[in-house]
């Protein structure tokens, strides 16, 4: 399996796996796609950052994954939590976690415990030290309102291939 597949696939599990609660009878269906963030070159000497379907990953890429979130129930949905873990060989990239209408959390022990950057701390050599990008290991986000019957809502956040 290559290295495309083997990205999708880890977080497509996770996606599947994340929505962590509902109100009861809520039909949450989640879809994760992913892309190759690449930075392009305008005529005009400016660049801008875009999505685009990978035909291949190699080291120092940078991946982004998009989770969709719709309701389809026939209730509106209240406290969706999603949970995705920052995938194998990959290093968090800074800041590009993205949802609206959330609160963005993150973890840097495999998804046990949760916080925001400047709560975050690791031990290293026997001191604790803040933590840093390359040490979450899980992003969550909270949707702070409820996903109205057929409404759809979506989360981000890009990686760095080691």
């Amino acid at each position: 399996m290559n290295k495309v597949k083997q990205l999708i696939n880890k977080s497509m599990v996770a996606a599947l796996l994340s929505v962590a609660s509902l109100t009861a009878f809520a039909q949450v269906e989640l879809k994760t796609e992913m892309y190759k963030v690449i930075e392009v070159q305008k005529d005009n000497g400016t660049s801008k950052i875009e999505w685009v379907t990978p035909d291949n990953i190699t080291p120092g890429d940078k991946v982004g994954y998009r989770i969709m979130v719709e309701n389809k129930g026939d209730k509106a949905a209240d406290d969706i939590v999603l949970n995705n873990p920052v995938p194998e060989n990959t290093i968090y990239v800074n800041g590009s976690a993205r949802g609206a209408n959330s609160s963005i959390v993150f973890s840097v022990d495999q998804g046990k415990t949760f916080a925001t950057p400047e709560k975050l701390f690791i031990e290293k050599n026997g001191k604790k030290l803040p933590a840093t990008a390359k040490d979450y290991s899980n992003v969550r986000w909270v949707l702070t309102s409820s996903l109205k019957v057929g409404e759809q809502s979506s989360v981000q956040y890009v990686v760095q291939v080691k």
